[in-house]
Formats: C-alpha cells, sequence, structure tokens
C-alpha cells in the first residue's frame, strides 16, 4: 500500500511539473517572455531542475534582452546535457553578441567540449558497469583460464584505471574550480577589493569567469582566455 502511495504521489508531481512547463512554453509562445522566466523560475525553485527547463528559461531570458541570465541558463543546461546540439548551438549564438578581448581557439574548444562530453553521472554508470565486468572475468579465472579471458581482463583492468582516474580528475576539477558568468553590465574589475581603486579593466555583461578568493562582498575573479585577475563585486556574477 505504501509503495502504491509513494508511486501515485510521484505520477502526480512528475503532471503538475509538466503542466507548469506546458504553461511556461505558451508564455513564451505569446511573446510574454518575462512572465515566462518568472514561470521557469518557479519550477526551478519546486525542484525541476531539469536541461530544458534551463534550456527554455535561457531563451527567455535572451527574448528579454539579459544575455548574462541567458548565457547562465544555457550553461546549466550544457552542465545536464553536454552533448546537446541545440544547447551548444544556442550558447554559441549569445555569446557572439559579447565584445570578447581574447577568443577561443578550436582545438582548445575541441578538448573543452571532449573533456566534458559525459556527466559525472554518467561515468559512473560507466565505472560501475566495467568494474562489473571486471570482477565477472576475473571470478571466471578462477574457475577457467585460457588466453581470451586473460586479455579481457587485462583490457577491462586498463580501461577501468583509465576511467577511474578520469573521473577522479573530473570529480577534482568540479569541486575545486567554481566557475560564474557575469551578470550586470559592463563590471569593473579592481586590483584590489577596495570601493575607490580604479579599474583596471572592464569585463562585458555574459563573460564566463573563474572565482580565485572571496572578501566579503568582493570576489577576485580570473579571465582564463585572457590570463587576467581582478576584484569585482560578488552581485555582479552568479554562479554556474
Amino acid at each position: 500500500m505504501k509503495k502504491l502511495l509513494i508511486t501515485f504521489s510521484l505520477l502526480i508531481t512528475c503532471a503538475f511539473a509538466g503542466a507548469d512547463f506546458e504553461a511556461a512554453n505558451k508564455l513564451y509562445e505569446a511573446g510574454k517572455f518575462a512572465e515566462a522566466v518568472s514561470a521557469y523560475n518557479v519550477m526551478l525553485d519546486n525542484g525541476n531542475k531539469g536541461a530544458e527547463v534551463y534550456f527554455n528559461l535561457g531563451n527567455s531570458y535572451f527574448k528579454d534582452k539579459k544575455l548574462g541570465l541567458a548565457i547562465l541558463s544555457y550553461e546549466k543546461a550544457l552542465k545536464l546535457s553536454p552533448r546537446d546540439a541545440d544547447i551548444k548551438y544556442n550558447l554559441d549564438f549569445v555569446r557572439s553578441f559579447i565584445k570578447e578581448t581574447a577568443v577561443t581557439d578550436a582545438a582548445s574548444k575541441f578538448l573543452s567540449s571532449l573533456y566534458n562530453y559525459l556527466t559525472l553521472n554518467e561515468l559512473c554508470v560507466i565505472l560501475s558497469v566495467v568494474f562489473f565486468l571486471l570482477m565477472s572475468l576475473v571470478i571466471y579465472r578462477r574457475f577457467k583460464k585460457d588466453e581470451l579471458s586473460y586479455w579481457l581482463t587485462f583490457s577491462f583492468s586498463i580501461l577501468f584505471g583509465i576511467i577511474l582516474v578520469f573521473g577522479a580528475l573530473r570529480i577534482l576539477d568540479n569541486e575545486n574550480t567554481r566557475s560564474a558568468i557575469v551578470t550586470s553590465p559592463s563590471v569593473e574589475a579592481k586590483a584590489a577589493p577596495i570601493e575607490g581603486n580604479p579599474a583596471s579593466f572592464t569585463i562585458p555583461e555574459g563573460k564566463k569567469v573563474i572565482i580565485l578568493n572571496t572578501r566579503q562582498d568582493w570576489v577576485e575573479v580570473l579571465l582564463k582566455s585572457e590570463n587576467m585577475k581582478g576584484w569585482i563585486k560578488k552581485a555582479t556574477i552568479s554562479e554556474i
């Protein structure tokens, strides 16, 4: 009985989530972009953090002329669905409106795409499957030792080690690297977190930065492609 109640509750939740999503989509289609933004954000606040919600939220922000928040939403969508061609296209398209001081070369872009091709959850699933197959081969070889099982065990051991190291690097990178998007127009970066200091350089809205340090309401950020560091107000960025 308890299982039936839980299943019924999940079905009701999914039905309401679907209805909310359709209602938000209709607001977007009607050109009510600010209202659509509010509707998608309500869904996110209620725990419906799917890639399609972030994607449509990004579309709404773009139509509402909020480039920084649009890019932030696309980045969050891409994190959940790294192989989605529509998300990648829209993200690149909106980025084309930003005045960049440095352009990422094709090779770096390809390597970054390859590095993030799988989500952490997908990596964990693949690692579990490979480990299960490896253990099955180890058990098999306790009873029958032949050349094929030897090479299969050797190959799966190497594969398991590669995936394990790669997954560990991804987890460490995810834990230690805090990325954010500038959501305020034309942010001035200073050499020190002091209000009266002159601006060292200006960061355009929508620019992706890496957070290095935090001090009260200031953050030190790095512009990776330009290799430039500076302090900006915490309120001017949103973490991905």
